[in-house]
C-alpha cells in the first residue's frame, strides 16, 4: 500500500491496523495499491506509469466527465490502456446517459480504455476503516443490492486484468 494523496488518509488506516497487530502489506503482495489525489500532472503520472491497471472512479456529472474525460485524453496510448473508469452514485438521470454516451464514443474512437458498471451508491467507509476497524466493511449493514453491485464491479476489474 502506497499512500500518495496528501490527505494521508490511506497511511492513517495502515498505520491504526499495525497499531492493533494487523499488518496490511508484505513485500511480498501480488498486488500494489497506490492512493493518489484526486488530480493531474506529474505527481501522479509518476505513480501510473507502472500500473496493471488504472482505477479511476467519478461522479457521472457534466464536470467531472470533463475532468476526467481530459485527464485520459492526456495520456499516452499505453497508459489509456489500463484505464478502468468506474462510475459512482449513479443515478441514471438523462444527463448521466448523455454523458456515457460521450465517454463511450470516445473510448470507443480512441480504441483503449474501459467503462465499468459502477455503483449507484457510495457507503461512507471512512470512519471504520480509519478507526483500523477489524471488521469487513462489507459484512456490515450492505444492503444486499450495495453488496451485490461492490461483488460485481471486482469481478469485472479481475477479469480486465486477466484479458
Amino acid at each position: 500500500m502506497v499512500d500518495a494523496d496528501p490527505n494521508q488518509s490511506t497511511k492513517t488506516w495502515l498505520d491504526k491496523c499495525e497499531a492493533v497487530g494487523r499488518v496490511i502489506g508484505s513485500e511480498a503482495a501480488t498486488f500494489t495499491v497506490v492512493d493518489t489525489a484526486g488530480t493531474s500532472g506529474s505527481s501522479l503520472i509518476k505513480y501510473i506509469r507502472n500500473a496493471d491497471a488504472i482505477l479511476v472512479p467519478f461522479k457521472p456529472h457534466v464536470a467531472d466527465l470533463e475532468v476526467v474525460v481530459g485527464w485520459f485524453l492526456s495520456l499516452k496510448d499505453s497508459l489509456q490502456e489500463r484505464v478502468m473508469f468506474i462510475p459512482n452514485m449513479l443515478s441514471r438521470t438523462k444527463e448521466q446517459e448523455a454523458g456515457f454516451s460521450e465517454l463511450d464514443q470516445i473510448l470507443k474512437e480512441e480504441g483503449r480504455g474501459v467503462r465499468l458498471p459502477g455503483l449507484t451508491e457510495r457507503k461512507a467507509v471512512y470512519p471504520p476503516l480509519l478507526n483500523g476497524s477489524d471488521k469487513n466493511f462489507f459484512d456490515g449493514k450492505l444492503d444486499a443490492n450495495t453488496k451485490m453491485e461492490t461483488e460485481s464491479l471486482f469481478r469485472q476489474i479481475l477479469k480486465a486484468l486477466e484479458s
